[in-house]
């Protein structure tokens, strides 16, 4: 694995002004001096071109590859963060070790900035995949965890499994065009040219006997994209996350109202829904109209691990200084 690391990036999508557009500069930057290198950061990231580094850190952003390559939890391997005196910490480095006591550079990762300040990161990186593929297929409610249970059980190693309801298909520009089922399935994969057409070869083999319509293959992955941006999409007045066993988030999204958009990477049990007027109940809140927010739980249930996390916040945060209230009620 190659490192690449990178300085201030702290912040999440936010106004429009010139910095952000020369942090957008930065980071195509970035992403050709690794291409140069036959090298990526495999990481889905919504508005790519706005966030940065240190925001997506803070949130834990991933998409649909998440299923094949992980989250950002497995490629940050070195962080450096400001504390509440402004002594500037560091944690981690460039290799992997064990570690005693709080693992501060985990910690910080989706903390939504409420333990200190990112100032400095050390990643890993991947080579960039010889050739992708894709296959797409509708799939009625009935057969939803059985299909879903077949790819699960697959010999093919995609790299995303996503899940679209119609009204999601319906409002991501066209993105995966060509089934009008209730349920939309998309499967991605990137590796070696022999691997990807011996596995898009297996799955279409595999789908012969399953209860899919529709079927289409296509050349590339660039679908990911569209449907990592519907994370942040702009028309949504609200949006949340719910999660889930994998093996039970079809059971999970068919209890949902059907009209609202909704779309899961299927194999981790992450789901995403967007509403007009309210979301369901047990939902983490990532989006709502300001005047709705002091009467909502942004962050859904509280989890077991409330009173550990609520340690660690008075530990490394005393006078809660950062972000207070982001997390659950006084965290």
């Amino acid at each position: 694995m190659r490192h690449h690391r990178a300085d201030r990036g702290d912040r999440l999508p936010g106004p429009r002004h010139d910095h952000h557009r020369a942090r957008g500069d930065h980071r195509r930057r970035a992403r050709a001096e690794l291409a140069k290198e036959g090298q990526w950061l495999p990481v889905d990231v919504p508005a790519p071109d706005r966030a940065t580094l240190g925001g997506a850190v803070a949130v834990n952003a991933s998409g649909p590859r998440r299923f094949g390559y992980g989250t950002l939890r497995d490629y940050v391997i070195g962080i450096s963060f400001v504390t509440d005196d402004g002594v500037e910490v560091k944690a981690g480095g460039r290799v992997v070790k064990n570690v005693a006591g709080y693992d501060l550079m985990k910690l910080q990762i989706g903390a939504l900035g409420t333990l200190g300040v990112v100032s400095q990161l050390t990643l890993k990186v991947k080579p960039k995949p010889e050739a992708a593929a894709a296959v797409a297929f509708g799939c009625a409610p009935a057969a939803l965890a059985r299909v879903l249970d077949g790819i699960a059980a697959s010999k093919t190693r995609p790299v995303a499994v996503e899940l679209l309801n119609r009204a999601a298909v319906r409002v991501s520009g066209g993105t995966l065009a060509g089934s009008d089922a209730e349920w939309v399935v998309y499967v991605g994969f990137e590796d070696k040219t022999a691997a990807v057409r011996w596995q898009v070869t297996t799955l279409l083999d595999e789908l012969k006997s399953a209860p899919v319509r529709d079927v289409a293959e296509s050349s590339d992955t660039a679908a990911i994209a569209g449907i990592t941006a519907l994370q942040h999409r702009p028309e949504s007045r609200f949006i949340g996350k719910l999660s889930t066993l994998p093996s039970e988030l079809a059971e999970a999204v068919l209890k949902l109202p059907p009209a609202l958009p909704l779309h899961a990477h299927a194999m981790s049990g992450v789901a995403w829904l967007h509403a007009d007027e309210a979301l369901p109940d047990g939902v983490v809140v990532r989006r709502s109209p300001v005047e709705r927010k002091k009467a909502l739980s942004l962050g859904g249930a509280p989890p077991a691990g409330w009173e550990l996390m609520r340690h660690i916040k008075r530990t490394l945060d005393p006078d809660n200084v950062f972000n207070p209230g982001r997390l659950f009620g006084d965290v």
